[in-house]
């Protein structure tokens, strides 16, 4: 199979039709209505550190999505590689999703300059801060107006790697294949070191923030570690979605889902190492301005969410991805992939709601946890206008770059 197969030749669909633009004004009209429901319910029912929490839970469940796949787009061109070459294209419409996100954050932004509230971050309201001698010496740093600053930076420099290799990608379809490859590779390794030094900053503004307290060296390499899963299993999710609709039925094969699962298995015990290596450190030095994070979720309602998460997280899906069997079949893969993806949402959950609605207990903090509608509802709405935003990108676009040079190495892939 030439690189420059078309419909003709091919019994495959290899372009997204332009009129899918209009397609995605429905998910993400639908997932603006759910977080839009979500809020009035949060705060109409009192609930306003939950729904802030819930909400910032949903935009950076969609972000991590997004951060993955850019993270993989890079890896791929700094590494010259070949095999996921026919998959590039969807990890590209995935990163570019990453403007939309950035909007998704702006509530976030806006209620944090607006308000002393301490409803999400204890650190911008000021009767907290007053007194901590922590807090009033990282108060020039965990700033309403710096935070901000550095929201914006960090999506600037999502959007702009994601942009560029998006455009060098599609414009690589009609001119210059090689040249822009070379080009984009030549540019992956700054372009890594930007990634890493965004997400690891991004990780510790946004999540570790949480509890202001707090600290953690390893905290952006395990929240990077749940991104690429959480991109991993949306992919093969994706695969089988459109391979179900007759798109990239030939060009996608068991060997490919073979190297994705492969991915996916390496990203579970990797994260799970990670999140291991933060626990094992905390509780040996056992620093009790380190092992308060832990507290809260190894004691109470959230210990039982902790074996859950062991369990649902690491060991039964490491397990159950092992197989060369299972990775080669694209269905079996496909529930693993699903398995995942509600486990990225629920680590997530696990990072961030036991911080919401704190109620001071004697010298102990009771941090209830929720049944969670409230934060299900903001997942899902999120995620809708997170596909919207994918569909959107993606129309009138072919799905696979069709004049890479390493495109006919991949379609021939074979995994030994």
């Amino acid at each position: 199979m030439s690189a420059t197969a078309t419909h003709s030749t091919v019994p495959e669909i290899r372009a997204a039709a332009p009129s899918l633009a209009a397609t995605a004004l429905g998910p993400m009209g639908l997932g603006v209505v759910l977080l839009v429901i979500a809020a009035a319910a949060g705060i109409g029912g009192g609930q306003v550190s939950r729904f802030w929490h819930a909400y910032l839970l949903g935009v950076s469940f969609i972000t991590a999505l997004s951060i993955g796949a850019l993270f993989f787009v890079i890896a791929h061109h700094l590494a010259g590689g070949r095999w996921a070459t026919v998959i590039r294209r969807l990890a590209e419409l995935m990163a570019s999703a990453i403007p939309y996100c950035a909007a998704l954050f702006i509530p976030i932004a806006a209620h944090i300059l607006m308000t002393d509230s301490g409803a999400l971050y204890p650190w911008n309201d000021p009767t907290i801060v007053a007194g901590n001698e922590l807090l009033e010496h990282k108060s020039g740093y965990l700033s309403d107006g710096f935070f901000v600053i550095r929201m914006a930076i960090y999506f600037g420099v999502y959007t702009l790697l994601a942009k560029y290799f998006f455009g060098q990608s599609v414009a690589q379809d009609t001119s210059d294949p090689l040249a822009r490859a070379k080009m984009m590779g030549a540019r992956s390794g700054p372009a890594m070191i930007l990634f890493a030094l965004a997400t690891n900053f991004a990780a510790f503004d946004w999540l570790m923030s949480l509890e202001p307290t707090w600290f953690s060296s390893i905290f952006g390499v395990y929240f990077f570690a749940g991104s690429v899963v959480a991109y991993v299993s949306f992919m093969i999710l994706m695969l089988n979605f459109l391979q179900g609709r007759g798109v990239l039925t030939q060009s996608v094969t068991a060997d490919h889902y073979h190297d994705k699962g492969k991915m996916l298995f390496g990203f579970i015990f990797f994260s799970g190492y990670i999140a291991f290596s933060q626990y094992m450190l905390i509780w040996y030095a056992a620093i009790p301005e380190e092992t308060q994070w832990y507290a809260i979720r190894q004691f109470g309602p959230w210990v039982n969410f902790s074996w859950f998460l062991l369990f649902g997280h690491l060991l039964i899906p490491f397990l159950g991805t092992m197989s060369r069997t299972v990775r080669r079949n694209k269905k079996l893969i496909g529930f693993w992939a699903l398995w995942m993806l509600v486990m990225s949402a629920a680590n997530l959950f696990y990072v961030i709601m036991p911080q919401a609605d704190g109620v001071e207990v004697g010298n102990m903090m009771k941090h209830p946890l929720p049944l969670p509608w409230l934060e299900a509802l903001c997942v899902v709405g999120a995620l809708l206008v997170f596909i919207g935003a994918l569909v959107r990108n993606a129309a009138g676009k072919n799905l696979l770059p069709i004049h890479d040079p390493r495109l006919p190495i991949s379609l021939h892939h074979h995994v030994t």
